[in-house]
């Protein structure tokens, strides 16, 4: 234990302190800068207003593929309003979004209650779409249900529940309502399938996916299951028809559809379908990369359904390559999580397997016994022969090995233990700051002085940046290192969207020479480099016909030089002489790094920070 007290101190010394600091410059800033409003509020405000019920209930939706936690937050608080303006229409979609979370975490028996109650409603209320798009979710937690111990009843209740949504959609001629029951029920004939061993049902499920598409792209209706119609079409492909080539680019055309739109949970199924298809392939290289990558996506939603996936792939990966001990551990998590979401086992059931249990350790214990009085009695006439020095230090070698392995299996498991903890802070925090970001957006709402809508939405972007520093340490294994080429692209096109700029029409270069860097410096970095090209989103560009942004870290072993540049008319043009709110908070990060800054105005703005950067080597 003593021997990890060193990398203990470093670790939260250089990470925690830095991180505080940084908080702390940043909030202290913004308190002095918008000074308008002192009061926190811990809950989100809702209006009793059926605008505010919708806007609530789209945000639950957008968090559907990202965050079940927010979804569940958001669905909450529509309720809320939704009952406080006596909106039964809001109610139940609220209870509705609730359903798909309580599936989404596999709590199967709620949702499929909340969605029976909640269909009445729809059918009192008239609302015909909402109830065709209900009907799927309910159909897709019957075929989760069948799904993991093959209970062909809950797959028969599914796809006549998805066939009954086709036909209220045809009725109504809702044509996004078809294209979704057509991909529900193609997914339920394709676990049939495989339950049956009926290989037609694959063709069938083929057709039904075809079908789907052929209607999104002659009507422009139903975009948004274009993404899984790719991903299912790729999966008839791949198991059936054995045309791998064919697979992978539906399944490319399926990632490139849902990274535009950051659908995480859709991206978790087209990285197991792409591992699966290189293992069949025999690339097992690809499929382990692609069954991790579908891990790490399935633990961040927090999705116990899928998390089962990305086991049972990882362990079909692991027996490929004869490492059985991951494939074996992978096995065990994937079945400790079917039986907590799939209680079905009967009392005589558990009751057999403990007695085979005992019987088995009893027999495992008489069988060492034996073992133990052989090794004694070979022990016995070896000591009688031996000297008793010889004794002596065989003995002293022999514990001292012993007690050597384990403190090295101590400090072992302190280590991975110490790794995991630091991630979950890590993932923690993110969500936190996500939370914060939304009460921000949603305090905006209320707010109708330019002004301060204008800084509640700068200080939306700031927390942000440090989330997506947050998400960025717990998806690495080193958690005290960042990517900053990574960690900068992913706030450079965050910033992007949010000022209304796409990337067809900008030119934006980043050149980063030192990609990994200690988090304690690319804490206050980054928040100086959103700070910078954030003023160049609100100010430089707006005469600008042609955008254009130079983002450039370079550097030796004793100092980093960043560089950031647009092409705008420059601060002293735009009118943004006045040292404001973003020129302190730059200062203030400058010096937290101990950086000397210039700052060239002519041509646009282009700022060079030199930092100093010797207490660790930059990769």
């Amino acid at each position: 234990m003593s021997g990890l007290n060193p990398f203990l101190e470093s670790v939260s010394n250089r990470f925690f302190y830095g991180y505080i600091l940084a908080v702390m410059s940043l909030l202290f800033l913004i308190a002095c800068g918008s000074g308008k409003r002192s009061e926190t509020e811990s809950n989100i405000v809702v209006n009793s207003d059926t605008a505010v019920v919708n806007s609530l209930i789209r945000k639950a939706n957008d968090f559907a593929q990202i965050n079940f936690d927010s979804m569940h937050l958001y669905a909450e608080q529509a309720y809320k309003a939704a009952s406080a303006a006596d909106f039964p229409q809001g109610k139940a979609r609220a209870k509705a979004v609730e359903a798909n979370y309580q599936r989404r975490k596999g709590n199967y028996d709620k949702a499929i209650s909340l969605g029976l109650e909640v269909m009445k409603s729809y059918d009192s209320l008239g609302m015909k779409e909402e109830s065709v798009r209900l009907k799927n979710i309910i159909a897709d937690t019957y075929k989760e249900m069948g799904g993991e111990k093959g209970t062909k009843e809950f797959l028969s209740k599914g796809l006549e529940l998805s066939r009954q949504a086709e036909r209220d959609a045809e009725k109504m001629k809702y044509v996004a309502g078809v294209v979704i029951s057509l991909n529900q029920q193609g997914i339920i004939l394709r676990d049939m399938s495989k339950r049956s061993d009926r290989k037609d049902l694959m063709d069938s499920a083929l057709v039904l996916y075809q079908k789907g598409i052929k209607l999104v792209e002659t009507t422009g209706e139903g975009e948004e299951s274009l993404g899984k119609l790719y991903n299912n079409t790729s999966q008839v492909y791949n198991e059936h028809r054995k045309d791998y080539a064919t697979a992978l680019s539906y399944l490319n055309k399926a990632v490139d559809y849902n990274s535009k739109r950051n659908n995480l949970t859709s991206l978790s199924f087209n990285y197991g379908n792409i591992s699966d298809v290189y293992l069949r392939m025999g690339d097992h290289d690809k499929a382990r990369q692609y069954a991790q990558l579908t891990l790490q996506i399935t633990k961040q939603l927090n999705a116990p359904h899928r998390i089962i996936n990305a086991c049972n792939q990882l362990t079909r990966v692991f027996k490929k390559t004869g490492q059985f001990d991951s494939a074996l551990y992978y096995k065990d998590w994937s079945v400790m999580l079917a039986d907590s979401l799939n209680n079905l086992e009967k009392t005589a059931q558990i009751a057999e397997m403990q007695t085979k249990y005992e019987a088995g350790k009893k027999d495992a214990h008489i069988e060492e016994l034996t073992e133990l009085n052989e090794v004694k009695n070979q022990r016995f006439w070896l000591m009688a022969g031996a000297s008793l020095v010889l004794m002596v230090l065989l003995f002293v070698v022999w514990n001292q090995k012993k007690k050597s392995q384990r403190q090295q299996k101590m400090i072992a498991e302190q280590s991975d233990r110490l790794q995991w903890m630091m991630k979950e802070l890590h993932h923690r925090v993110k969500n936190n700051l996500q939370i914060v970001s939304s009460l921000l957006n949603l305090q905006s709402y209320r707010l109708k002085d330019e002004e301060s809508v204008s800084a509640i939405k700068e200080s939306q972007l700031r927390v942000q940046a440090m989330s997506l520093m947050h998400q960025r340490l717990y998806q690495v294994e080193d958690v005290s290192m960042v990517n900053f080429k990574l960690y900068l692209t992913d706030l450079t096109e965050t910033l992007m969207r949010a000022y209304g700029y796409c990337s067809d029409d900008f030119d934006l270069t980043i050149d980063i020479e030192k990609e990994m860097l200690d988090v304690d410096t690319v804490m206050p970095m980054g928040l100086l480099v959103n700070e910078i090209i954030t003023n160049s989103f609100k100010y430089a560009f707006k005469e600008v016909k042609r955008p254009a942004l130079r983002i450039k870290l370079g550097g030796n072993d004793r100092n980093l030089v960043l560089d950031i540049a647009d092409n705008g008319p420059g601060m002293q043009s735009a009118g943004t002489t006045k040292a404001g709110f973003g020129t302190k908070l730059i200062s203030a990060l400058s010096k937290q790094l101990k950086a000397t800054y210039t700052v060239d105005l002519s041509a646009g703005t282009a700022y060079s920070f030199t930092i100093p950067y010797t207490h660790k080597k930059a990769a």
